[in-house]
């Protein structure tokens, strides 16, 4: 699969007819499940190994939805004795979702390992913030043009970058949309939610399967969006001042099939 073209549909949860309460419960979802599977086991090698090449220890997360891994791969660094001070960001900022994430991680981290956020729009394309980006399981929703502007940016402004998504492979669109589907209608009464938003959250699944379906198709869409290690070193390739910056294009090894690139500056 890796040498196949990618494929650019739109997932259901991007199409900005999607009411927002529904893109909120579907990023809630898979916030949910990176907690259940442990994904930041994987997810944290490409920002141990960023943070060895001299990244910066102050994270920026972009395109953070609800939260995503960024926190939890935050507790397992600090278990392995390596500090760090995220801010989570999005294009559509889910403020109370990033209260609940910062809340509980002050309740379990010291303060060498804060969490903030920030309130207002950030745009992963022409970002000022500083320190070192990421950007989790969604670099593939930027279509070329603008994952370049993306990697352009960082470049520009000389900040760490560190993207991680999933690898181009034929098994995880076979295997992982039945999974993540499973997992939504398993989860749904354990997820901690007002009381409105609770009980949509079981109608939508239950009686009027909304979210589950939401799930499968995104998931299908997500491994067809994907961009293969190729597809990466071009884009590097390409950069204004590439030679700036040291690049690695990798694989972590496990189930997740977590495919990173990382970009820090010389």
């Amino acid at each position: 699969m890796e040498s196949l073209p990618r494929i650019d549909f739109v997932e259901l949860h991007d199409l900005d007819r999607t009411p927002p309460v529904l893109r909120t419960l579907h990023t809630e979802s898979i916030a949910f499940i990176y907690r259940l599977t442990d994904a930041a086991r994987e997810y944290s090698v490409p920002l141990s190994l960023a943070l060895r090449l001299g990244a910066s220890h102050r994270i920026v997360d972009l395109c953070a939805g609800s939260g995503g891994p960024v926190p939890l791969i935050q507790r397992r660094l600090h278990r392995e004795g390596v500090h760090t001070q995220v801010t989570l960001t999005d294009l559509v900022p889910n403020v109370r979702a990033f209260q609940r994430v910062q809340a509980a991680n002050a309740r379990v981290l010291p303060d060498c390992c804060s969490v903030d956020y920030e309130s207002s729009s950030v745009d992963a394309t022409d970002c000022a913030l500083e320190g070192t980006r990421t950007i989790y399981g969604a670099f593939h929703h930027f279509p070329p043009a603008l994952a370049v502007r993306m990697l352009q940016n960082a470049v520009d402004t000389r900040q760490p970058m560190v993207v991680v998504d999933t690898k181009r492979s034929f098994v995880y669109p076979l295997l992982f949309p039945f999974l993540t589907t499973l997992m939504v209608l398993i989860s749904a009464p354990f997820q901690r939610n007002p009381l409105p938003r609770y009980l949509l959250r079981l109608v939508l699944t239950y009686l009027v399967p909304v979210l589950p379906f939401m799930m499968f198709f995104d998931s299908v869409v997500s491994f067809l969006r994907m961009y293969g290690r190729a597809e990466l070193q071009r884009m590097v390739d390409g950069l204004s001042g590439t030679e700036t910056f040291t690049w690695k294009i990798g694989v972590v090894p496990g189930f997740t099939g977590a495919q990173y690139l990382i970009g820090v500056p010389r």
